[in-house]
């Protein structure tokens, strides 16, 4: 199928032919025609798949061929088309995406998320547009304070839609829809999806009781499986951060992100990699950073490569073709987070590798993060394996291990051997000679 079969209008033809688009991806087409069709769907692709356009392109279709059927007045502080993600980052590329194809379509785009000001959303009740991306929370809010009307709602779109519900957005979701309910407007949905978690299908039937969600399955993992590696260093967890410096100055070159739970941890691995690679670009992303912060240091990682140090908050979201690895310093606390970070790497038809320090303490994470790996069908991913005779919960099967990775850890191990003598050799000239009482007088 080629994008000239779907009829689309001439506007969004151009925006094709300008950025060389003549096939679709496979989400695209599997996508694009039962939206065009006005049916309710559920997409289930992997990250770095071409999801952004497969739900643009029809948002703006529909929106365009009704353009002219309403009056300017009547849309201020009205979106016809809402799109809905779970972070400022994947806001910023969602809108970045938006604004290139509303250059040809002449339609007008907004953003709201957490963290703008409360001026931002009451300006937005004096402006006419044609599409908001927003925040479930910053949306929310503002329909209750009627900062923001449904009335005119055509499309709703969720993206990273189980990475909502893992965030706990399910409560926000269920009040927007009763809320936009109560309009008793026709109005389409979609849903775009990396992983369909067991409890998906009731958080769908929790949110839209009286809706059928046309399934839409696509078959990336076979990609992945053959552009992903993955690699477990066994190692204790005094030993991280000697492997972590042996890591990046053996196998981490390049653009990689290194994830770790705690932004405390973060800071503290900052100052630390700084100081050990003075030469190289380090930048940081946790929840700590200012909005202003985070897209600043996104933008840098995004235009110059180097590392990046990185909790859960930049698990989802980032799309950088150049990332050419990842390493879990900290497996996640949360299994599915697990298949959100491997799916930063190995995109457009690259070769990525996933690197994950493993320590005997991991053996309850190992076991909940191997069953995600089996329920989901989006990446292809090997599951963990812990050190010989640790049990596990899900079936194992062996990681590869290269020469260069034992490399590694006999680097990290010298490190550590040199650190154990120079205390010992501090101890020796700092021990005191012990003092021996005196024979008391008979």
């Amino acid at each position: 199928m080629a994008f000239e079969q779907l009829n689309l209008l001439p506007e969004i033809g151009e925006f094709l032919k300008e950025n060389s688009l003549k096939q679709p991806t496979e989400v695209q087409s599997k996508s694009i025609p039962p939206l065009l069709k006005g049916e309710d769907v559920s997409v289930l692709a992997q990250t770095g798949s071409g999801k952004t356009l497969a739900y643009t392109i029809p948002l703006f279709h529909r929106l365009k061929m009704n353009d002219d059927d309403i009056p300017m007045e009547s849309q201020f502080g009205a979106p016809r088309g809402i799109i809905l993600t779970p972070t400022r980052e994947l806001n910023h590329q969602v809108f970045k995406v938006s604004k290139s194809v509303a250059h040809h379509a002449k339609l007008r785009v907004r953003t709201l998320v957490g963290g703008d000001k409360g001026k931002r959303s009451r300006r937005l009740n004096e402006e006419a547009f044609d599409i908001l991306i927003s925040s479930p929370g910053r949306l929310l809010s503002s329909l209750e304070r009627k900062e923001i009307s449904a009335v005119l709602l055509e499309m709703i779109i969720f993206d990273e839609a189980d990475q909502l519900l893992d965030m706990g957005f399910s409560r926000e979701l269920k009040k927007i829809n009763e809320l936009i309910a109560k309009q008793k407007i026709d109005f389409q949905v979609a849903l775009f999806s990396a992983t369909w978690p067991a409890q998906y299908q009731n958080f769908l039937a929790d949110i839209f009781p009286s809706r059928q969600f046309k399934e839409v399955v696509c078959q990336g993992g076979v990609q992945l499986k053959r552009n992903i590696e993955t690699y477990n260093i066994h190692c204790g967890v005094r030993e991280k951060k000697n492997l972590l410096n042996a890591f990046l100055k053996e196998q981490g070159k390049g653009t990689g992100v290194v994830f770790v739970n705690r932004k405390e941890d973060v800071l503290k691995i900052l100052e630390e990699v700084r100081k050990e690679f003075p030469r190289r670009k380090v930048n940081a992303l946790h929840g700590g950073l200012s909005q202003g912060e985070r897209k600043k240091a996104f933008e840098e990682f995004r235009n110059k490569g180097g590392i990046l140090l990185a909790s859960d908050i930049a698990a989802r979201g980032l799309d950088i073709d150049s990332l050419g690895w990842v390493l879990n310093y900290d497996l996640p606390f949360e299994a599915v987070y697990y298949i959100h970070r491997c799916g930063r790497t190995g995109r457009a038809g690259k070769l990525g590798r996933v690197y994950n320090f493993v320590t005997a303490g991991d053996s309850k994470l190992m076991g909940r993060i191997n069953e995600a790996i089996l329920s989901q069908s989006s990446l292809a991913l090997k599951p963990l394996d812990g050190p010989k005779g640790q049990s596990q919960k899900a079936p194992q099967k062996k990681t590869n291990k290269k020469k260069v990775t034992k490399k590694v850890a006999k680097k990290a191990a010298r490190s550590k051997k040199a650190q154990s003598a120079r205390r010992s050799a501090t101890a020796r000239v700092t021990k005191k000679t012990p003092r021996y009482k005196k024979k008391k007088k008979k």
